[in-house]
């Protein structure tokens, strides 16, 4: 030997015989500070090793056996020999850190240690003695193989188990829960913590203490206490370290591991918000809970059904299918079939029956608000591998609810808003699969529902318990399809929670509670007015109003033509816009409008018979941030000579004020009856916007101003410190006719009615 490699010989004994010493005392040792240091040193150091294993068996193996080829090899052995003892004495340093798993450790450091003497004593064998190639051969696999063997333990540690061979094993299946049956916790919680927490936080690796493998090891907490505390408003500890920076030290999970995504911080978020329990089943959360519309969507994900039938004749759903019964596969590809029923007056048993062809395909069936009776179910149970029934609303009494026990797959019934009784439901329980049954507004005693909900296996899904609690109703439903009639039409109002009255006005103001009249489906629409309608119910409060114009059109004109253009930006279809019986969307980007600003509105009104006309209507927009008015003034003209007209009648409307609404703004222009085979409209726009609107405007643009100097003031400072400033704006270089144009008035008007 060199007097060198005699030397690192030397010093790589001692530090094994010093290695032996502290792994023999390691369980008293107590390890200063300055010492921890080097301790982590050991997951940068401990690849040198591995790789200069590697090196040396290549070396013998490829090698071309020279004078040299000894001594570069014995270099090699060397140099592993003392790179794997520093390691493993940094991991005996690294290891006295809290948050490990004591058997873990034992097993790792040594294995590792074996390493560091067997590298030893093999380079001293190598070089007293002639060992044969073959004999370093051989050696140096098995040291390659002791090194992996100790190094996935070590992984193990760090990343978890089956660190190495994850991605060549098989992924242990997840247990399929159906939607019914999961668990809050166990089914939705724990996969988010097993998936980005369990590295670091399990048995073997208790960073903070903190083992999450079990619920009442997460209920306990680590060093720093427990992990949430429902009473804080940032809920503790596990929601504070989630939201930190990613660069912030203690923001979980560190810096380069998986994070959390949003919908998974939601989960852990309203977990803890609603107590974190541990037993409360899915299904027992409220339908309008965020934490079960995730677990609906994450569950049904890997709980879809394997389904083993045939897939129907497509023809066959192509003329089953019509406007009041749509079928469609439940999902691409699938042979099970979804049904859903429309229109109530169009269906009867017949309907049902017609099914039969593929009443072997059918897993869900949505008879919501249909008029099923009673011995509808005889045939609904022919539908024997039906999931899903929906007979909400629906004139079934439940007596015959037995007959659904033909239904062996069965799970999830709705019967809300029917006329079952609590002891018709007990039947129920002897359904094989049915987990879920929806019974709101039943009329069955609250007392009633807690006894049947301890029954058994079904959860009897009750709604929410208003008792003591006001509510406010939504408002009523305007139901009819068009605003613009040309004959007398009834007012179709409606709402869904029983027992609610209707009051309205057409007068323009708003219905109270007490004293406005009640809808009793004898309102009709026989001239223009904008009905108001508001829902009361004793023991609720009020709801808000809702409002929409009706209009009339008696006489619908034959042709319209514009006798000036509409703007090129709103020309809708030009003249025929005016007489499409079609009211726009009120927003002005809709398409529907014809716009005026450069020129007066002008339309001519043609009549192959002469009309005993009364009024004109016309149907116009307020947008005051979009500078859209009501006219300065609006003429009509008539008579049965189109270059013979005469003035019939002259409005100035109200000029708009700050605080109207923006919304549909009908002109009506009265006047005495008059034969007419043309009518003659001129609408003019204001001639300037409202000087309330033009102060608002000025003052926005002086504030616009101070908000760009400052930006431009802080890119300049930015720029000295280097950073790239923000780019001006080009001044705007057009010519005052140019601006003045943008500030001018619009006219919008979708419709012309002549009564």
């Amino acid at each position: 030997m060199t007097r060198w490699k005699n030397a690192f010989f030397n010093i790589t004994f001692a530090l094994n015989c010093l290695l032996l010493f502290l792994l023999l005392l390691s369980d008293k040792m107590v390890i200063p500070a300055w010492l921890q240091v080097g301790g982590r040193m050991h997951p940068l150091l401990l690849h040198f090793p591995i790789a200069l294993i590697v090196l040396y068996v290549l070396w013998i193996l490829f090698a071309v056996s020279n004078s040299h080829y000894k001594q570069i090899a014995s270099d090699l052995l060397l140099l592993s020999s003392i790179t794997s003892v520093i390691t493993a004495l940094c991991g005996l340093l690294l290891s006295r850190e809290p948050g490990y798993d004591p058997d873990a450790l034992q097993t790792h450091k040594w294995a590792g240690s074996i390493i560091a003497f067997l590298l030893i004593f093999w380079y001293w064998i190598s070089t007293a003695k002639n060992v044969s190639r073959w004999f370093n051969i051989s050696a140096s696999f098995v040291m390659l193989i002791t090194i992996i063997v100790a190094g996935d333990l070590g992984a193990a540690i760090t990343h978890g188990e089956n660190f190495l061979m994850a991605p060549i094993t098989p992924e242990k299946e997840r247990k399929t829960v159906l939607f019914e049956e999961a668990f809050v916790y166990a089914d939705v919680v724990q996969p988010v913590l097993e998936a980005k927490c369990l590295s670091c936080h399990n048995s073997k690796k208790a960073k903070g203490e903190l083992v999450m493998e079990t619920a009442g090891l997460l209920l306990k907490g680590g060093k720093d206490g427990r992990l949430w505390d429902t009473t804080k408003a940032d809920l503790g500890l596990l929601m504070q370290r989630i939201h930190l920076p990613e660069d912030e030290k203690e923001h979980m999970p560190p810096s380069g591991k998986p994070q959390l995504t949003d919908e998974e911080m939601v989960i852990l978020e309203r977990w803890i918000k609603g107590g974190a329990d541990m037993n409360k089943k899915v299904i027992e959360l409220p339908p309008s809970d965020t934490l079960r519309t995730i677990a609906y969507k994450r569950l049904k994900a890997f709980s879809e059904e394997k389904y083993d039938f045939t897939a129907a004749n497509e023809n066959t759903i192509k003329k089953l299918n019509n406007t009041n019964r749509v079928i469609y596969p439940i999902a691409a590809k699938s042979p099970a079939l979804v049904v859903n029923f429309y229109n109530s007056p169009y269906f009867g048993s017949k309907q049902l029956a017609e099914l039969a062809d593929i009443d072997q395909q059918v897993v869900e069936l949505n008879l919501s608000k249909m008029p099923v009776k009673d011995e509808d179910l005889k045939t609904i149970a022919r539908f024997t591998n039906l999931r899903t029934l929906n007979l909400n609303y629906s004139a079934i009494t439940g007596n015959t609810l037995d007959q659904l026990k033909k239904l062996p797959l069965l799970k999830s019934l709705s019967l809300t808003g029917t006329a079952v009784t609590a002891k018709q439901l007990a039947v129920l329980q002897e359904f094989p699969k049915l987990r879920s049954v929806f019974i709101w507004n039943t009329g069955i005693s609250p007392t009633a529902l807690a006894a049947i909900n301890k029954q058994g296996k079904i959860h009897f899904e009750t709604g929410f318990d208003a008792a003591g609690v006001v509510m406010k109703l939504t408002p009523p439903i305007i139901a009819n399809g068009d605003s613009i009639v040309t004959k007398p039409v009834a007012v179709q109002l409606k709402h869904y929670v029983p027992g609610t009255a209707i009051r309205y006005t057409t007068d323009g103001t708003d219905p109270d509670s007490i004293s406005s009249p009640i809808f009793k489906n004898d309102l009709q629409v026989q001239k223009m007015f904008e009905l108001k309608t508001r829902a009361v119910k004793p023991g609720w409060y009020s709801s808000d109003v809702v409002s929409r114009y009706f209009f009339t059109s008696r006489y619908v004109p034959d042709s319209i033509e514009l006798l000036k253009p509409a703007d090129a930006k709103y020309k809708a279809k030009e003249g025929r816009t005016l007489n499409d019986l079609v009211k726009s969307d009120p927003g002005r980007g809709s398409g529907k409008w014809l716009g005026f600003r450069d020129n007066n509105l002008e339309a001519l009104l043609f009549f192959r018979q002469p009309i005993p006309a009364t009024s004109v209507i016309l149907s116009t927009l307020r947008d005051v941030k979009g500078l859209i008015f009501p006219p300065a003034s609006v003429e009509i003209w008539g008579g049965t000579d189109k270059n013979k007209l005469k003035l019939l009648m002259h409005l100035s409307p109200k000029p708009t004020v700050k605080g109207d609404p923006n919304d549909n703004f009908p002109i009506t222009c009265e006047f005495a009856p008059t034969n007419v085979s043309f009518i003659k409209i001129i609408a003019k726009p204001i001639s300037k916007i409202p000087a309330w609107l033009k102060d608002e405007r000025e003052k926005a643009k002086i504030e616009e101003a101070k908000i760009k100097k400052a930006e431009l003031e802080k890119a300049k400072k930015e720029k000295v410190k280097g950073a790239e400033p923000i780019a001006e704006k080009s001044k705007d270089k057009r010519s005052a006719a140019e601006k003045a144009k943008d500030e001018k008035p619009w006219i919008f008007i979708d419709e012309v009615m002549v009564n």
